[in-house]
């Protein structure tokens, strides 16, 4: 059982919270009272985060730590409290769990005992057993409807086999192939049966040989880079390689230089010349080497490179004779291939030998620049046309080609589908689909019979059903909460799982009420409640569960509360809880009331409380409640004694005392001028103040206390501390206006307590 709460840190508006020593430590049932916006729902979701065994994503920095009677410590990492089961009841419970547009949501599941579950299951059984003798002839018929089918699909085996044969089909051609024909004529099959001569005539065509049909030809598509290549023999042959050191009579002798150049590898371990045998000079050895630097070495190897990419860059001729043409062809091809051959392709190459050329000369005199290709034209553009002329004829060949397929398949599909129409006559097949027709609507009949039974079963099922007795139990809650039962929770089937869905009547419920959603969503909570078996080890937190409901319903929450989780067994006031430890906290001063006489017994069941008060912007405590509030019955009259209290105060300035003062003034004077104008009850405190002390002195009361009552505009007391007195001037002008009203003034502090 939990003890205490140690701290709270960064959780909402427990910013830095630590226990104060004189609070008493939890006990079985605590009550928790604290105004709107003071902190109790954030209270209700550190117990929260034991029930959902994870962090809360929009508090992630936050720390807190719980104590129980052992001395044991529950921090943000602890993912339970003891492994004790927590539920807890707040607004994050209405908004994970329920849909108020009308959707469905997780059905509860609670056991049902007794002889309404007995006639249920022998009914069950018996309709079953007749489901399973209809399954039964279903499946006899279906197997007789198998069998006609089984004899069309094997009827078709065998004519795909004949059909192959007989036009002599190299492709495959199976019953997956005719039944496709098969299904596409059925329905019309007559117009697609031929005559005698008609398919005489198509057989010659279809089975047709193919050594007159001349294959498919490739186009003529050579890589044209003779301009690249151009661009690339001019820049490279215009550079000079640097040299380090070098030798006059080798740029003006590069035939000698050539020659030095390949025999210098071979003598870098010698001492003596291969050639003469003269000894080897380390000086001129050192000029040689300086002269062929490694610049020049660089540039000679991308030369060498370039002349085998220009070898590779030229085209070969295609080689298509006139025997590869369709005859009326060859003389257009003659015209075209001897252009392409003799001319164009010739002096494409042509222009890549010359590059060549260059190239080599460049290789063999490296300090020469060349600027100019002289004898190099590019002809790409000129040959691109003969190709486009030549691959012209190739399209045109292709083209006869093809249409001699085409002649072909389509006698081929002409004499598939007349000997398809042929085997629909000759198995009679309109007689065995009326068969089929006959044979299926019996199958029909019997499954609209077992789905009659199923649905008898459904609803015999409903009766013993766990989600079907949650429904139950959901709307006798709904029903004692709201005083009528014109909402209720149904049962419905998604996905093969029970789901709940509200109804208004026979409509889904939607636009419901505040007060009908709180209804609603605690009636779910306490019918969930019942699904856990260990409930006597069960912490449970309720926050506010009677919002937006009126004064006769939350005297039926509080006596459901008090019917569900205590009990007293032998009617001697020894009164125990059935959870393990219960918190309420609430920001309705008439429930609190009613909280109070929740039952205790000396030996077995304590009660404590608990107020929340909101001290700042950012911080609020949890205290022992004060007296006051724990002897007042009346909202009214612990107001009065707030405000009585605070205009005598000699410390008004105390944030501490202020907080709660602009909301006190204004539900204290809704209550003091309803009480003497209850007429008209849509009239709003400021007009009835405004009879009762005229305008002038009803706006100075009322108009600072607008401006600070909303708990989103704490921070504007903060920022407005020069508001302050006027504050306490509204206070002492109220307090003014009560003592003119002698009789009803004067029953107010007898009220006080001492």
């Amino acid at each position: 059982m939990i003890k205490r709460i140690n701290h709270i840190k960064n959780f909402g508006v427990f910013q830095n919270y630590r226990r104060a020593g004189d609070i008493q430590d939890f006990a079985n049932l605590n009550i928790i009272y604290g105004w709107n916006y003071s902190g109790k729902t954030t209270v209700s979701r550190i117990f929260q985060h034991f029930e959902r065994t994870e962090k809360n994503p929009d508090y992630s920095t936050a720390q807190f730590e719980l104590e129980n009677h052992n001395g044991d410590k529950f921090n943000e990492q602890t993912q339970s409290i003891d492994d004790r089961i927590v539920r807890i009841f707040n607004a994050d419970f209405v908004k994970d769990n329920l849909k108020w547009d009308g959707s469905s949501f997780d059905a509860i599941q609670v056991l049902l005992l007794g002889q309404d579950a007995i006639k249920a299951e022998k009914a069950i059984k018996e309709k079953t057993e007749k489901q399973n003798r209809y399954n039964k002839k279903k499946n006899e018929v279906n197997g007789v409807i198998t069998k006609l089918n089984s004899d069309i699909l094997n009827g078709l085996t065998n004519k795909a086999s004949q059909i192959k044969t007989t036009l002599q089909l190299v492709s495959a051609y199976t019953r997956t192939h005719i039944k496709s024909t098969f299904d596409a004529i059925k329905s019309n099959h007559k117009p697609h049966l031929l005559s005698t001569s008609d398919v005489n005539k198509l057989l010659s065509i279809a089975t047709a040989s193919n050594t007159d049909k001349l294959p498919i030809l490739s186009s003529f598509s050579p890589t044209l880079s003779l301009t690249d290549k151009i661009e690339k023999v001019k820049a490279l042959v215009k550079e000079v390689p640097e040299l380090s050191k070098t030798i006059e009579y080798f740029i003006q002798n590069p035939e000698v230089a050539n020659w030095v150049e390949k025999g210098l590898p071979i003598h870098t371990e010698k001492t003596s010349c291969e050639f003469c045998g003269n000894t080897l000079d380390k000086n001129r050895m050192t000029d040689l080497m300086a002269h062929f630097s490694e610049d020049l070495k660089n540039h000679k190897a991308e030369l060498t490179k370039l002349i085998e990419s220009l070898t590779d860059s030229k085209i070969n001729t295609p080689n298509f004779t006139q025997r590869d043409f369709y005859k009326d062809l060859w003389s257009k091809f003659d015209v075209v291939n001897d252009k392409l051959k003799k001319e164009s392709i010739k002096n494409y190459n042509n222009q890549i030998e010359n590059l060549i050329k260059i190239t080599k000369t460049k290789f063999d005199k490296p300090f020469e620049k060349i600027t100019e290709l002289n004898k190099v034209i590019d002809c790409t553009s000129a040959l691109a046309v003969d190709i486009k002329n030549f691959n012209e004829i190739i399209a045109s060949n292709n083209e006869q080609t093809n249409k001699f397929d085409t002649a072909k398949s389509k006698s081929i599909e002409s004499l598939k589908k007349h000997y398809t129409a042929e085997f629909i006559d000759d198995i009679q097949l309109s007689k065995k689909k009326k068969k089929i027709k006959v044979y299926t609507s019996r199958v029909e009949n019997f499954i609209k019979l077992n789905d009659a039974l199923t649905i008898d079963i459904d609803q015999l099922e409903a009766k013993i059903s766990k989600a079907q007795k949650g429904r139950e139990q959901i709307n006798t809650y709904i029903s004692q909460f709201l005083g009528r039962d014109e909402i209720k929770v149904e049962v419905i089937k998604e996905e093969g799982k029970d789901r709940f869905t509200l109804k208004r009547e026979n409509s889904k419920a939607k636009n419901l009420s505040e007060g009908e959603k709180t209804a609603i969503a605690f009636s779910f909570f306490l019918t969930k409640l019942k699904e856990i078996t260990d409930f006597d080890k069960t912490i449970v937190y309720i926050d506010d569960p009677i919002s937006s409901l009126d004064s006769n319903h939350i005297f039926q929450v509080n006596a459901t509360l008090k019917g569900f989780f205590f009990c007293n067994k032998n009617d001697d006031n020894a009164w125990k809880l059935r959870c393990k430890q219960l918190f309420v906290s609430t920001h309705n001063f008439d429930f609190f009331t009613l909280l109070k006489e929740l039952p205790t017994s000396k030996n077995f069941l304590k009660k404590f409380f608990y107020q929340i008060r909101r001290i700042n912007k950012n911080e609020s405590v949890i205290e022992k409640l004060p007296k006051s509030l724990q002897q007042y019955s009346s909202e009214y009259h612990f107001l009065f004694e707030e405000l009585y209290n605070f205009n005598k105060s000699n410390n008004k300035g105390d944030y501490s005392t202020l907080m709660g003062i602009p909301n006190a003034v204004r539900r204290f004077v809704e209550l003091y001028t309803y009480s003497r104008l209850p007429g008209n009850s849509s009239s709003t405190v400021d007009q009835r103040a405004d009879k009762l002390w005229g305008e002038e002195r009803s706006k100075r009361i009322l108009k600072v206390l607008h401006y600070f009552s909303h708990a989103n505009n704490i921070d504007r007391m903060i920022r407005n501390s020069d508001l302050i007195c006027d504050i306490e001037n509204a206070v002492a002008d109220l307090m003014i206006e009560l003592k003119l009203d002698e009789k009803h003034y004067a029953e107010l502090k007898k009220s006080l307590k001492n």
